[in-house]
Formats: C-alpha cells, structure tokens, sequence
C-alpha cells in the first residue's frame, strides 16, 4: 500500500429496503482487512443484506478478497447476501479469474443490484 493511500469505508442503511451499503475507498488488503471487518461487524450484525460499493476500491488482495468471502458466509448463514457493486479494474480481474463472480452476485450499479435486493440470500 503507498504511505498515503488510505483504506477508508462508509455505511448507509437503506429505509426501504432490507440492505445495508458499505462503501470501499482506497485499498483493501492485509494491512486495512482488520479495519473492514470492524466497520463491517454492526452490518453483519443486523438483520440487513450488505451491498458492497467498489467504485472507489483502488486495490484489493487475496487478504482482502478472503474478508469478502467470509462476510459473505456470515451472512448466508442467516439467510442473507452480499453483493458487489461497480467491480473494475484489478477487482473485476481478480473476480473473475478466482470465479468468485459465482459466489457474488456484482452489478455495474447501485440501482441493478436493489432491483433484485428483495431475493432472500441475495
């Protein structure tokens, strides 16, 4: 991670739908996982699927990729989903070549991913 790359993340919840969105700025690896996943923790904790925004992700690594799929195991536990919006660049690659693209649902936009946000599992 470059010294003044800083991985930062922001939540809103969404008042008509069941949906918590987490927004990715910077870069997610080994170094910011611990900081994710305690950003994450309230979002798992409620009864809310995640929507992952990535249009600001600069950077991801197997570490990072590794948190992903473990939020996405806590919440199919409970019978809800985690999805991820505007995949690009390194993330879109590493997605696909991990055929990760089979465990998440990822969507271009925002509004693609809460046109199906009601599916249970999502």
């Amino acid at each position: 991670m470059l010294q003044d790359e800083v991985f930062t993340t922001w939540t809103r919840e969404l008042e008509d739908a069941p949906v918590v969105v987490v927004y990715l700025c910077g870069e997610l690896d080994a170094s910011s996982v611990p900081a994710l996943l305690s950003d994450l923790s309230e979002a798992i904790n409620s009864n809310r699927s995640i929507m992952i925004d990535t249009h600001l992700l600069a950077y991801i690594d197997s570490t990072g990729l590794g948190a992903l799929f473990s939020v996405k195991q806590a919440l199919r536990d409970s019978d809800r989903g985690l999805c991820i919006v505007g995949a690009h660049g390194l993330l879109a690659k590493i997605l696909k070549v991990a055929r990760a693209e089979k465990e998440f649902r990822c969507y271009e936009t925002s509004d693609e991913a809460m046109a199906e946000a009601v599916t249970p599992g999502w």
